[in-house]
């Protein structure tokens, strides 16, 4: 065992260890602190993004702490809930015709919301929201019948060369660029 001498006092090396590994701990101890204080007031405050990726960060450091795993465990059944209700509740509502020539894809999603409200008696009108450049502008012409809410959104995509993408409150259709950004964002945020 060897021994050193710091301001005067003779500490050997294992004490020595002991005592860095102990104030390095109590830094990390306070940012995981901080980290978990941050999330449990975003959480509180209904704010679930803020929430999720600073209470990511509290597990991956202490995966043993009791209230940020149940903090996590309610974001993501919540954000399951959200999103697997609004695919539902798009696949409920059956559109009998769905006649479209030479429209945008704005144009498309308006009458869309139109005829949707109308088939599911004003209780269904989709919340779609289009990202990327030119996206919206993109025509096309499209004859259905019988055909889901969820459905359509695909075939607009389809012929608009774009994506569906299912988010907690809105449907995003996006182009693929976006929307490959998008997923490696999401992938990124969910392995910090």
């Amino acid at each position: 065992m060897k021994t050193t001498f710091l301001h005067g006092f003779k500490i050997t090396t294992v004490a020595l260890a002991m005592t860095a590994a102990f104030f390095c701990h109590s830094i990390q101890a306070s940012d995981i602190n901080t980290l978990y204080q941050e999330g449990r007031a975003a959480f509180h405050k209904g704010d679930m993004e803020t929430a999720y990726t600073m209470l990511s960060q509290v597990a991956a450091a202490s995966p043993n702490h009791v209230d940020t795993q149940n903090m996590l465990r309610h974001i993501k059944a919540t954000q399951k809930v959200n999103v697997s209700t609004l695919r539902r509740d798009y696949a409920a509502v059956v559109i009998p015709k769905l006649e479209m020539e030479e429209v945008t894809l704005n144009e498309a999603l308006e009458g869309l919301r139109m005829l949707s409200k109308n088939a599911s008696a004003g209780k269904v009108t989709p919340n779609v929201l289009v990202k990327g450049a030119g996206v919206g502008e993109k025509k096309f012409s499209l004859k259905l019948a019988n055909i889901p809410v969820s459905e359509a959104l695909e075939y607009f995509a389809q012929l608009t060369g774009s994506k569906v993408i299912y988010e907690k409150h809105a449907v995003v259709i996006s182009g693929l660029a976006e929307a490959q950004a998008q997923t490696v964002s999401k992938e990124t945020d969910k392995t910090k």
